[in-house]
Formats: C-alpha cells, sequence, structure tokens
C-alpha cells in the first residue's frame, strides 16, 4: 500500500526540523527491499534484450530483485555489489538462484567474460565522477563478449525536473510491513544544473504495530548524478558501445530529451580498437 504525493517544499524552510538519526546499512537493506522488493514495471525492458540463454552480470544487485526475475534455465546471473548487507538480503531470497559477489562496480575484476551486462534503476548514476563512471563502463566493455549487449537504467533531468531546478521537492510513499509496521519514506531532492547533480535525502518514518517497539525517525543523504542524454551517449561511445534502442519509460516508449527522466537504454559493443 503506498501514497505518492510531490510538492514544493520551500515554503516549509523556515518550520523547526525534525530529528532523523542516520540509517545503518542492514536496516537500509531491509527498507529498501520492503520498497522495491515487489517492484515489477522495469522487467518488461530486461526480458525483451536479454539473450534467451547465458552468462548475465548484474551490477549494483541491490537484494537481487531483477536478477531473480530474469534467471532461467538458459540464463545464470551474477550478482554484484558493494554492501555486505544488501547481499545478505539478496542470498536470503525464496529459492535464489543466483550467484552474489562483494565488488566495486569501479573495479569489476572477473576472468570471465559475460553475455549481458545489467545495471538497473539508476544505479550508476550513484557514481558521481566522470572518472568512476567511465570505469565502470569499460570494465563492462572489457567483460562482455562481442556480441554482448549492456542493459541500464539511467536518470536524466526530465521536464519537471528542469522546471524546479534549484527548489527542494518532497516526496512520499507508505508501506505496511508485517515485521515492521507501517513504514513511511519521504524523499526530498533538489536538482542542482550548475553541477548536474540531484542532492537526494530519504527519511524513513517507522510506526510499529507493536506497544513494545518505539517510534524510529531515520534517514540517509547522498549525491547523485544527474547528466542530460547527449552526455550519456557520448560517454557510451566512447567507452566502446553503439546505443541501439533507448525508452522513455517501462512501457518502451521512445525516450524523449527534455521531457523523459527515465532513460532505458540498450547498446551493443562496438569493436575493439587495434
Amino acid at each position: 500500500m503506498y501514497n505518492d504525493v510531490m510538492q514544493i517544499y520551500n515554503e516549509y524552510d523556515d518550520e523547526p526540523e525534525d530529528i532523523f538519526l542516520p540509517v545503518d546499512e542492514t536496516r537500509y537493506s531491509l527498507l529498501y527491499d520492503i520498497e522495491m522488493g515487489g517492484f515489477r514495471d522495469d522487467l518488461p525492458f530486461y526480458r525483451r534484450h536479454l539473450p534467451a540463454a547465458g552468462q548475465v552480470l548484474e551490477i549494483a544487485c541491490g537484494t537481487g530483485r531483477v536478477g531473480e526475475a530474469v534467471a532461467d534455465a538458459g540464463r545464470e546471473v551474477t550478482g554484484i555489489d558493494i554492501s555486505l548487507a544488501m547481499l545478505r538480503t539478496a542470498r536470503r531470497r525464496e529459492n535464489c538462484r543466483n550467484r552474489y559477489v562483494a565488488m566495486d562496480m569501479r573495479r569489476l575484476a572477473f576472468s570471465t567474460s559475460f553475455d549481458a551486462v545489467i545495471i538497473p534503476y539508476n544505479s550508476l548514476n550513484l557514481l558521481t565522477d566522470s572518472q568512476d563512471i567511465h570505469a565502470c563502463l569499460s570494465g563492462c566493455r572489457q567483460l562482455l563478449r562481442a556480441d554482448g549487449i549492456l542493459l541500464l537504467q539511467l536518470f536524466v533531468p526530465g521536464r519537471q525536473c528542469l522546471q524546479q531546478a534549484g527548489q527542494r521537492t518532497f516526496h512520499f510513499q507508505i508501506f505496511d510491513d508485517p515485521q515492521i509496521g507501517r513504514v513511511i519514506k519521504e524523499v526530498r531532492r533538489t536538482y542542482l544544473p550548475a553541477t548536474e547533480t540531484l542532492q537526494l535525502e530519504e527519511r524513513y518514518r517507522l510506526r510499529p504495530n507493536r506497544q513494545d517497539r518505539k517510534n524510529e525517525d531515520l534517514n540517509r543523504q547522498m549525491e547523485i548524478c544527474a547528466w542530460p542524454a547527449e552526455r550519456w551517449f557520448d560517454l557510451l561511445t566512447r567507452t566502446g558501445f553503439a546505443v541501439d534502442r533507448c525508452y522513455g519509460s517501462y512501457d518502451l516508449s521512445p525516450f524523449l530529451a527534455g521531457r523523459d527522466s527515465c532513460l532505458l537504454l540498450a547498446a551493443s559493443c562496438l569493436p575493439a580498437s587495434r
């Protein structure tokens, strides 16, 4: 169960701030899985473009949502993440079939090659340094077979983001979890065009369904990369990829720069330079 609300938040700047404690990695992985564990909207994109069989690498796999959904008799999926807590949650998934490895996506190190690489749900945006992003994409190209494919979802500044540049916006969802109780997630976002970044704060208000547990208010702050689409296209070319398909939403409608904030890309490998 959830509700979504978006509003300009600047008028509340003078109100007293609530006190939120930083959320630790273990709790964050559980909260992430409560929110995203049942999310299915992006799966048609991966199922359409993945080869029917072969080795698949999922980068920044989190709790294993995408990889477990696309694994079948013909596909073997390896998921990597830098968060040990996320990987522990992934390994506890019911009927877990995939291999999970702790690894930094900026320093990919495998002795084998892959038929496909997936970087789902804006995970590449978590890198804000252009050299780090270059290193990740170059590593993907080196690990892919000549006929391999790269599939990724990126956040790019869309119409609403561009119109609200410099302004703080607020978004919330409500989830009911049998173990924790009610989880109210609030997200504060500010797009900064000068630095091409998005300042993000996730706030979690935990309201237990048991009297022996206390309310908790937790938060997590981060900065994510918010490049325009053309900059991503240029970097993909420079790291050895050709963009074959790009979509602007989960219904796989064509991407339109300046309108869409979701960029789904299917890219093939360019011939290796001699």
